[in-house]
């Protein structure tokens, strides 16, 4: 069914069930209206982040925790016979200082980050590592080793440091051409990197005690900084200026942000914004969760207007010009700072009012969707539960509906209470515009105002008039200092919320598998030894499987001064194999004074693991026992039974001698 059918069928299915008063055939027409109208609109905007980016690109930061492509810096090859065994890729992530790297995905397989070095469960073909963008972050010594030469110069020096740039150092080695388990299942990965990033070490205001905080953090130093997801305390540091290597005190330095100083962003001004989008809000399922965090990229291109819409939508707030300075308030109730009456307006001046929406005000809202990006989905975007009140559907006549986009918000249960703002706020349709004499300047935008007003207040007129509190969209003073005003209708009921208003996010969510390649047992289960009883050598295995998952453990062994190949089953002969319990395996008919190599490998379920290579070892000469040669002895002594000499033959054969 195409998209306009899908339209026309659920209009259709609203309009009948309004007329029959049907709720559940409405409710069924919106979610069907819903598929086509809730575009994904954040898509675009989504995949670019996401999306390794190649050539000359913008600057790019990370505030909170958030995903990125990265930008490729070079790539190139080394090792084998043709030098192209592994391939280096060097990614940029972020163009400031980072908290950490929390991991990645290759090739859609989630991959935590534990160190520098070789990534576990990759049959040690991937190694990443990771610079957090310090200035002195030095270059890996295994890319100075192999970088290509020209012209009898090296492309990489331990002077490339891309100060002050965040960056990851990634090689992995392609699969040979007969691997019965390949690794890179999707050929070469090189572009299917995602990394998850703790990005942008902020200043906090509040925790400043120069300026009445409390704590250590200056602005001009910046390792006093730390890592937040506060919007507000994000914002600040972006606001202020985000400079090459942390160098706050030189203005060419400045790479991202405004570079505003603190006479025009005054920190005294975030210290209640960033209070409340820290107060804990409960969850359903137990436990709490900041009241706003945002976390995700942005960009040097980016107008500063979109930023700064970016961050107030993630908060579900919205900005203010306040004294010549840009803040954002947080989705939250106000107290109310001004009280007035009809008898406080400019004598003469003209009042408008409205209070109704017009068919096209996006404010008319019943129905809001929010997209925003989901960590479980791969850090893609997604739509939280939808928000709406059949009831008001029916009064509206149709679906009004809305779709946030919340680039930088990564809670469900976040982006659920900035839609149920969003519609509450579409129920409340009262506008208005006034003129304050003089005495009244110091309204400003965002303030809000309670007017109780027999003219312009709740129709038709009561005997008694009704407060209603606005909030101040727009404020300018004219040549009289009189203050013109815009106001629209706010409730501190917009911002109620309970345990019992969230909703369980009917989509699915799994959970990425962990990197899974039928990995070789770990290199410390098994120890391997070189034994041997009554002049016999042997081979020992000790060790155990750990987990309950294994049902049976073969062994093998090969003869070789080097290390054989863990996927040439030619190369080995089975020794034997035994349950999964089984914590020790002794194999015969080897070779005194031999050099041999082990290999231990599990079945899992139907597949059988790669193998374990350990050793080497050497078998040596291995002599009798006192006891045996006495019975030898006395066997030359007397005379031989059948028995007795089956019994030498057996025990020379398995000697190596013929």
């Amino acid at each position: 069914m195409g998209k306009t059918i899908t339209a026309i069928t659920g209009v259709v299915m609203i309009g009948v069930g309004i007329a029959t008063g049907n709720v559940a055939l409405i409710a069924q027409g919106v979610m069907t209206v819903a598929t086509v109208l809730l575009a994904p609109s954040m898509k675009a905007r989504t995949a670019s982040k996401n999306t390794l980016t190649i050539g000359e690109t913008a600057r790019e930061g990370i505030f909170g925790e958030g995903s990125t492509g990265g930008s490729l810096v070079d790539i190139f090859n080394y090792g084998g016979k043709y030098g192209t065994d592994w391939t280096v890729a060097i990614y940029a992530l972020a163009d400031h200082r980072c908290d950490a790297l929390t991991g990645f995905y290759v090739q859609d397989k989630w991959v935590p980050f534990t160190g520098n070095g070789l990534v576990a469960g990759y049959k040690n073909q991937l190694r990443v590592d990771w610079r957090p963008g310090a200035w002195d972050d030095d270059v890996p010594a295994w890319v100075l080793a192999n970088c290509p030469v020209v012209d009898g110069v090296p492309t990489w020096t331990a002077n490339d440091r891309g100060r002050g740039v965040a960056k990851v150092y990634v090689a992995w080695k392609a699969d040979k051409s007969d691997a019965k388990n390949p690794v890179w299942t999707s050929g070469s990965p090189w572009s299917s990197f995602l990394w998850i990033v703790k990005g942008l070490r902020c200043y906090q205001a509040r925790k400043d005690s120069s300026i009445g905080g409390s704590g250590a953090h200056r602005w001009d130093d910046p390792t006093t900084r730390e890592w937040t997801e506060n919007p507000i305390d994000c914002r600040y540091t972006w606001a202020r200026g985000i400079y090459a290597g942390d160098h706050v005190d030189d203005p060419a330095m400045l790479l991202l942000g405004r570079g505003l100083t603190d006479i025009e962003a005054p920190p005294e001004n975030v210290f209640a914004p960033a209070n409340v989008c820290d107060e804990p809000v409960a969850l359903k399922d137990g436990g709490t969760e900041p009241r706003y965090r945002i976390g995700g990229v942005f960009g040097g291109d980016d107008k500063y207007i979109d930023t700064d819409d970016d961050i107030a939508s993630a908060c579900g707030g919205y900005t203010v010009e306040r004294e010549g300075s840009i803040e954002i308030v947080p989705g939250a109730a106000q107290p109310v700072v001004w009280d007035i009456t009809d008898d406080d307006l400019v004598v003469g001046s003209t009042v408008s009012s409205s209070d109704f929406r017009t068919q096209t005000d996006d404010e008319w809202v019943n129905t809001v969707s929010v997209k925003y990006i989901e960590p479980t989905q791969q850090w893609k975007d997604h739509s939280a539960p939808v928000r709406r009140n059949t009831a008001d559907i029916l009064a509206d006549g149709e679906p009004k509906v809305a779709q946030p986009a919340l680039t930088l918000c990564k809670s469900g249960t976040q982006a659920q209470r900035i839609g149920e703002m969003k519609r509450r706020m579409g129920r409340l349709w009262r506008t208005r515009s006034l003129t304050l004499p003089p005495r009244l300047v110091g309204v400003e935008h965002g303030d809000w105002i309670r007017w109780t007003s027999k003219r312009y207040g709740v129709r038709p007129i009561p005997d008694e008039p009704v407060s209603i509190v606005y909030r101040v969209e727009s404020d300018s003073q004219d040549r009289g200092w009189q203050n013109q005003l815009t106001l629209r209708e706010i409730n501190a009921e917009v911002y109620g919320w309970t345990i019992a208003d969230e909703l369980a996010d009917g989509s699915a969510a799994v959970d990425n598998p962990e990197p899974d390649f039928g990995g070789a047992p770990d290199a410390g289960d098994w120890t391997f030894a070189a034994a041997g009883t009554g002049g016999t050598p042997t081979l020992r295995f000790v060790g155990s499987a750990g987990s309950d998952a294994v049902t049976q453990i073969y062994f093998e062994y090969a003869a070789s001064a080097s290390a054989p190949d863990a996927e040439d089953d030619a190369a080995w002969t089975a020794a034997g194999a035994t349950t999964g319990t089984a914590t020790e395996f002794v194999a015969g008919g080897v070779a005194p004074n031999a050099t041999y190599w082990g290999a231990v490998s599990y079945q899992i379920d139907a597949a059988r693991t790669d193998r374990l290579v350990i050793g080497p070892v050497t078998t040596g000469t291995v002599a009798a026992s006192s006891a045996e040669t006495a019975a030898d002895a006395d066997q030359l002594g007397g005379s031989y039974g059948a028995s007795d000499i089956t019994n030498i033959l057996d025990r020379l054969s398995a000697a190596g001698i013929p």
